[in-house]
């Protein structure tokens, strides 16, 4: 298959890495095109070019802007792919607008966000949750097994749907890491080590994802980004919108992200609620 990709960033580069491990040939459109040095990949000069005659492309771009400018632009190339999978983490209406602009060119539409962060992308193992038709999440499951683990993929429904599921989920990650953090923060200053508090939780009902794949690099002062607070931010604002009403644990969550430096990782947050070890400058990722 050919496939066009565009975005090569934090998450982008390990897609793009595994589809073309797959046996697919890619091409590759990158607003900063340093970002896609190294890649295995064809660099294009325009989006219209990358997706130009491709088989499938792929989008991991930032908001709900950039998804629709990239949706038109693909839309408007003369032979666009029949599908379009797009893995960001954007507002479901606009999922559903950009599904609009893809069907009147005839091409599918899929919203597909993933979970996992650079590691999940780098390993192809993200959880993928899709939105779009039976047909069209056929039709790109040879992409999809490749981006993401076929065992946590889950077609929550149509265009949209997955977003929706997404939104939940990043709403659980400001949750679980702020309360994780300040949980920690209260036993920290009681006098246990928090590498002790970790062991316990871990052993017992407390556990979490957070505790076991984020927190071993909070404790150590570790805030590389992985997951920049700006963008959980901009998934909390979404959701925050399909709630359409104040939240009674969200909300006060979410406010202390408010407080990161954007281009830290999301784990900073325990910064706020804890002592904790100072690791040195952060090396910025693409």
């Amino acid at each position: 298959m050919r496939v066009g990709v565009i975005g090569a960033g934090l998450m982008g580069a390990g897609m793009i890495r595994n589809i073309a491990a797959g046996g697919h040939e890619v091409t590759v459109f990158a607003r900063t095109p340093s970002t896609a040095e190294g890649l295995p990949a064809a660099l294009a000069p325009d989006i219209a070019a990358a997706v130009e005659g491709a088989d499938v492309a792929v989008l991991s771009v930032t908001d709900s802007e950039d998804v629709l400018e990239v949706v038109a632009a693909v839309s408007a190339a003369t032979a666009p792919p029949p599908v379009i999978i797009d893995t960001s983490t954007i507002a479901p209406a606009a999922a559903r607008e950009a599904a609009t602009v893809a069907a009147a060119a005839g091409a599918e539409y899929l919203d597909c966000p993933v979970s996992g962060g650079p590691p999940g992308a780098a390993a192809g193992t993200l959880a993928v949750m899709c939105g779009g038709t039976d047909a069209g999440v056929a039709a790109a499951t040879p992409v999809l097994d490749l981006i993401g683990d076929p065992a946590k993929r889950v077609h929550c429904g149509p265009v949209g749907s997955g977003l929706v599921a997404k939104l939940v989920n990043n709403l659980l990650v400001a949750v679980i890491s702020a309360g994780t953090a300040e949980a920690f923060g209260i036993g920290q200053r009681a006098g246990v080590d928090p590498e002790v508090l970790a062991q316990v939780v871990m052993a017992s009902s407390g556990d979490s994802w957070q505790l076991r794949n984020l927190f071993p690099r909070v404790l150590a002062g570790d805030h590389t980004p992985g997951f920049r607070a700006r963008d959980l931010r901009k998934d909390l604002r979404h959701a925050r919108d399909l709630a359409a009403q104040p939240l009674a644990i969200g909300d006060p969550a979410s406010s202390l992200f408010d407080e990161v430096d954007d281009m830290l990782d999301y784990g900073a947050v325990a910064r706020l609620l804890m002592d904790l070890p100072d690791s040195g400058p952060i090396q910025e990722a693409s």
